[in-house]
């Protein structure tokens, strides 16, 4: 609604209009969307950057088997393959912070009782935010074990009395729980593209009513 048409009003309409847009709180509830949506793409960009940085692990390794035959910077972990996990380890604390944030926009979107806006396309978008959450959380938790699981694994092989076989069995099983984030993580891909899909929606319909006033 612009300046110009509040300018038109009398004065004693104005608390009137003022009080219906209020119970509509279509600005609100815009606003919750456009927070969903920054939130997803910071996720996004979080997951992103944890995939380039596991990337690094395998050179960091390399290095580390190069230059200390004794790997004792992997049992003082002042190897960098350390500073790696450590590194992943924040990115995911970011997105553990993720539930929170997204809570507190579903709570903006459940205020809504208004009846311009369809509220299936609200209700819509809160159910595929639970699955969001859900969804993330499981691919979290699952990130943090294969995290777990490579600092055992170097704990393991610097030890004096580690053979080889336990070299190449923890490899193995590094590999088969980095594997294991696969089905999460494509998970995660296809909910994002019904997120997308639903907060478009409800962005334009709110954009409509906007437009409308």
């Amino acid at each position: 609604m612009t300046t110009k048409k509040w300018v038109l009003l009398s004065l004693s309409a104005v608390p009137i209009v003022l009080a219906g847009c209020d119970s509509e709180n279509l600005g609100e509830v815009q606003e919750a969307t456009t927070e969903i949506e920054r939130i997803t793409d910071e996720a996004v960009a979080d997951i992103n950057q944890l995939a380039q940085t596991e990337t690094e692990l395998q050179k960091l390794f390399s290095e580390t088997l190069e230059t200390d035959e004794e790997l004792a910077t992997l049992q003082d972990e002042s190897s960098p393959v350390f500073e790696n996990i450590t590194a992943r380890e924040e990115i995911l604390a970011d997105l553990e912070a993720v539930e929170n944030d997204m809570e507190a926009q579903q709570e903006i979107l459940a205020t809504y009782d208004g009846e311009s806006l369809d509220q299936e396309q609200i209700q819509g978008v809160d159910t595929v935010v639970d699955d969001f959450e859900e969804s993330l959380s499981t691919y979290v938790d699952s990130y943090y074990q294969t995290l777990e699981g490579e600092r055992e694994f170097f704990a393991e092989i610097s030890d004096e009395e580690a053979t080889y076989d336990d070299f190449v069995n923890g490899i193995e099983t590094l590999n088969e729980e980095r594997e294991s984030l696969r089905e999460p993580l494509m998970n995660l891909d296809e909910i994002l593209v019904d997120l997308d899909e639903r907060l478009s929606e409800l962005q334009s319909s709110i954009e409509t009513e906007l437009s409308e006033e």
